[in-house]
């Protein structure tokens, strides 16, 4: 199994879910569930569901009258995916598995979801032609991904900051996120792997976080670069956390962190 992609640090699930859930992956996995229109009876995969924010909302839409499915290749996602629906008596299977080999027989589900997951497949097009070979016929996908990282002000300043603090490898791993910015490129990706009525809109919402330092803080924990992080002299430490402080001002309100953050929103059916 290649395992790739946005790949959390020891900890980094718990930190996912405490500072980047409520800061702006709930409303996000919000949006994704309802323009999937479950219905009744829906099976429903939801592939990189990294700690399973997108399935518990799926859950939450129609209960125990769908089956979900949530899909990743790391393991310490998985594990916190598995504790936060034990706790909550969410009946959700999870798996580890590849996207582009899933254990799933031909038209296993009607519906599948991936929230900010594409850009990091190893073989894009071999990826959505396995997840079309499991969906029924007539089966529906909503996608996200984000826009240009010029579009997410917080994170088009951790960039620059990651460069001049850490190091290029760093910055690298954050812009992968963004790395399926063209609509273009997108829409291609799908008619590729022969979907129908395919449809990209372009999604706004705003980050929402208060203190701001928390966020600064815990949200870098949940990054792949978090030991990097930890790794430079306190000095220097809070000296990037000032730098990317003052240049985010613009959206920094006395409620904490406010910023808009815009997604590419793929829907389209086999």
């Amino acid at each position: 199994m290649k395992i790739s992609g946005w790949q959390l640090c020891k900890g980094g699930p718990e930190a996912f879910e405490k500072y980047v859930v409520p800061a702006f992956g709930d409303v996000w996995a919000q949006d994704i569930v309802k323009r999937a229109a479950l219905r009744k009876g829906d099976r429903i995969l939801d592939v990189g569901c990294g700690t399973g924010i997108v399935a518990r909302y799926a859950y939450k839409s129609l209960g125990d009258s769908v089956h979900i499915t949530g899909v990743d290749v790391n393991d310490i996602a998985l594990d916190k995916a598995r504790e936060i629906s034990a706790l909550n008596a969410a009946p959700i299977e999870w798996k580890q598995a590849d996207v582009t080999a899933f254990p799933f027989s031909n038209a296993k589900f009607d519906v599948l979801l991936c929230q900010q997951g594409l850009q990091y497949f190893p073989d894009r097009s071999r990826a959505l032609k396995e997840i079309n070979r499991v969906l029924v016929n007539e089966g529906r996908i909503v996608f996200s991904v984000w826009r240009p990282i010029e579009f997410s002000p917080f994170y088009f300043t951790l960039h620059k900051a990651l460069e001049e603090y850490i190091n290029r490898e760093a910055a690298s791993i954050l812009a992968s996120a963004y790395t399926l910015s063209d609509p273009i490129q997108l829409k291609t990706l799908f008619e590729g792997a022969r979907f129908k009525n395919i449809k990209i809109r372009i999604v706004i919402k705003q980050m929402r976080y208060s203190p701001f330092e928390e966020f600064l803080f815990g949200s870098l924990f949940a990054s792949p670069f978090a030991n990097d992080i930890l790794a430079l002299e306190e000095i220097a430490r809070e000296e990037m956390f000032q730098a990317i402080r003052k240049s985010i001002s613009n959206y920094i309100d006395d409620d904490g962190l406010a910023a808009p953050m815009e997604c590419y929103v793929v829907s389209a059916t086999k």
